[in-house]
């Protein structure tokens, strides 16, 4: 397959910057981030709280540093955490709520991405001197694990009924915030509504080699500064990547649907075909997980057989593949994909 090109599915995050956004670098007005005077990166961080419904935003390296960065800056260490078992934050980000931020951390199981909140309520502690003080609720929009499953807006608002009930924050891992957004047309300022921090990705659908927004109340944010000083995430001119996050939000944040739709065309088709099923309920944004079912396939043979077809999708253990859509990936890329699942599963 040299030289002819790729259909990449293995994660919305290798998606690359559009000739608009690189427009927009070329041309970006910068100043020294760390200083406080790049004038592109303040224009995106008042854009993205005023989109988020919060008083101030802070422009962040990566998703991974925005979630943890807000974990240290809501919490004292040795306080607790309740967050989901499979919840971003807690299962992929390299155990930093214990070593950045010293959080206890308290697990409760859920589905698609939603605790029990009888289960959760009664996570939260009484007030001992034996025991950790609970702290925050760490919530993730859309849910990866899931497949990329939209939290319901109603089930957000009880959460954050319930946190206020207990006199607790809520942290809005909203890495793919946007997708839900464009699937369901609740406003970005209703999900901003039902926290008291949000992280938002840029360079998963949205293109940008790289950054997150962390956003939330202003003497939060101030906090989140220095927490990021000390993280050693501040970054000079980092106006040159907010300038194509301010045109992605433009040109590329209203596709997303169609990232969205392309993944449901491709769980229809493989819904189809033998030796494989869908592993999880519903398709509702750009993520599906496919279980091998064959038995004389596995996933790893099943994505190097892909691979030799031009298309790359993601083994994650023994049985199980993930597809992600973005805007690299077209409907070509779709209906090539079906096809080279439809050759393997034909001659394992």
């Amino acid at each position: 397959m040299r030289g002819e090109r790729v259909a990449d599915f293995r994660s919305d995050t290798v998606t690359r910057p559009t000739p608009r956004m690189l427009e927009a670098l070329l041309h970006a007005k910068v100043g020294d981030d760390v200083l406080g005077d790049d004038p592109t990166v303040q224009a995106l961080e008042r854009r993205v709280a005023e989109m988020l419904g919060q008083e101030a935003a802070l422009f962040m390296p990566s998703g991974t540093m925005s979630n943890q960065c807000a974990v240290a800056a809501h919490i004292e260490p040795g306080e607790e955490v309740i967050v989901g078992t499979h919840n971003h934050v807690f299962q992929y980000e390299g155990g930093g709520l214990a070593r950045i931020a010293g959080a206890h951390v308290r697990t409760i199981d859920g589905e698609g991405g939603m605790m029990p909140l009888e289960r959760l309520s009664r996570a939260v502690r009484m007030p001992s001197v034996h025991m950790p003080r609970t702290a925050l609720i760490c919530l993730e929009q859309t849910h990866l694990v899931s497949g990329g499953t939209i939290v319901p807006l109603r089930y957000l608002q009880e959460v954050r009924a319930l946190s206020r009930d207990h006199g607790l924050p809520v942290h809005l891992d909203g890495a793919r915030l946007w997708n839900a957004h464009v699937e369901t047309g609740v406003p970005l300022r209703e999900y901003g509504a039902c926290a008291d921090s949000i992280s938002v990705s840029l360079n998963k659908g949205l293109c940008c080699p790289l950054g997150s927004l962390l956003a939330g109340s202003g003497a939060f944010v101030e906090r989140a500064k220095r927490v990021r000083k000390w993280m050693g995430g501040g970054l000079r001119q980092s106006g040159y990547v907010a300038a194509m996050a301010l045109t992605a939000l433009d040109e590329v944040l209203p596709l997303l649907a169609d990232d969205n739709a392309r993944c449901r065309r491709l769980g229809g088709i493989i819904l189809g075909l033998p030796g494989l099923s869908i592993a999880q309920p519903t398709i509702d944004t750009n993520i599906l997980f496919v279980e091998v079912t064959d038995s004389n396939l596995d996933a790893p043979a099943v994505e190097t057989a892909l691979a030799d077809h031009g298309v790359l999708a993601l083994a994650l253990g023994e049985r199980l593949l993930r597809f992600v859509t973005h805007r690299d990936v077209s409907d070509a890329d779709v209906e090539r994909a079906a096809m080279a699942l439809q050759q393997v599963v034909a001659h394992p």
